[in-house]
């Protein structure tokens, strides 16, 4: 099989082989016959990306989400699309709790002072766990991760998903709800749900409205379940908001409007990515392009 792998930092690749390019699929602008290609999320396919791939078989996004993947493009085409179910959520856990407690301490917020020479701790009151409820949405694997770290600090657990993993609940002590009660008695809500269509802007500017004066925002799923022109009207309501995603992140650039929010900790897509995950990543790779070689449906999206 004739592979080649887009999208690839100097970090994965030496744990790749075949052909490597370090930029994305839409940048590519001759026609290349490969069987099949590996890509990240910077890589837009669609009926127009696919017309300069006319050999392509197989498709493997080395994410867990595939939205940036136009599956009936892929359908139309014949091509098979595989995903990597996991390699390892405790990355992205351990990064949203890292996100919560740098904000709920002031950790990030406080070095703008010090940085002025000013070493007080007037300005930097920090947000205790004690007698707040700990909202989880959606409680796949990743969600589940980062319910077993948080459970140390916090009371009480709470999770809506479509999907209730009962038997994960009874083991890690928390209790599913359902939206609307999950959204009214959130403190803190950490967000680790796939983006739909059923998902996108699930956290709209109506549901903001209804969440606790002074409640968290984690997100490090898919930015596009945040509203962010909402976000941005209503982010003053809200302690503070730690998000590794935002819904345009290929536009970003020094204009966007969360810089100009004093209360919203970015970081750069950059949960999933450890020392750890990347060579994750790449065996994980090499075992869906066996899998499809097997006729193994493991993480396989498309049957094609």
């Amino acid at each position: 099989m004739n592979i080649a792998h887009f999208d690839v930092d100097s970090n994965i690749r030496s744990f790749l082989h075949d052909d490597i390019f370090n930029y994305s699929v839409q940048e590519n602008k001759k026609s290349l016959l490969y069987d099949c290609i590996s890509i990240k999320s910077a890589s837009i396919i669609n009926a127009k990306t696919l017309k300069n791939f006319p050999q392509l078989k197989l498709i493997v996004t080395r994410t867990v989400g595939t939205n940036h993947i136009d599956t009936n493009a892929c359908r139309d085409k014949g091509i098979s699309l595989y995903h990597i179910i996991d390699y390892g959520s405790y990355n992205i856990a351990e990064h949203a709790l890292a996100l919560l407690l740098a904000g709920m301490h002031n950790i990030v917020f406080c070095q703008e002072e010090l940085h002025h020479g000013i070493f007080s701790y007037k300005n930097w009151l920090g947000i205790s766990f004690k007698g707040k409820v700990v909202g989880v949405l959606g409680t796949g694997r990743i969600g589940l991760e980062f319910i077993k770290r948080i459970r140390v600090f916090a009371d009480t657990i709470i999770a809506y998903d479509v999907y209730q993993n009962e038997k994960a609940a009874k083991d890690l002590n928390f209790s599913y709800v359902k939206f609307e009660e999950f959204i009214e008695r959130t403190d803190i809500m950490s967000i680790h749900a796939p983006q739909t269509e059923e998902t996108t802007h699930i956290i709209n500017g109506n549901v903001m409205k209804k969440m606790k004066k002074g409640s968290i925002i984690i997100n490090t799923s898919r930015g596009g379940l945040i509203d962010t022109a909402e976000l941005v009207k209503q982010a003053e309501k809200f302690s503070f908001l730690g998000l590794d995603v935002l819904e345009d992140e290929e536009s970003f650039s020094i204009s966007h409007p969360l810089l100009t929010c004093k209360n919203v900790i970015l970081t750069p897509h950059v949960a999933f990515f450890t020392d750890d995950s990347v060579k994750n990543i790449a065996n994980e790779t090499y075992v869906c392009i066996q899998n499809y070689l097997n006729n193994d449906n493991t993480g396989k999206v498309l049957l094609v």
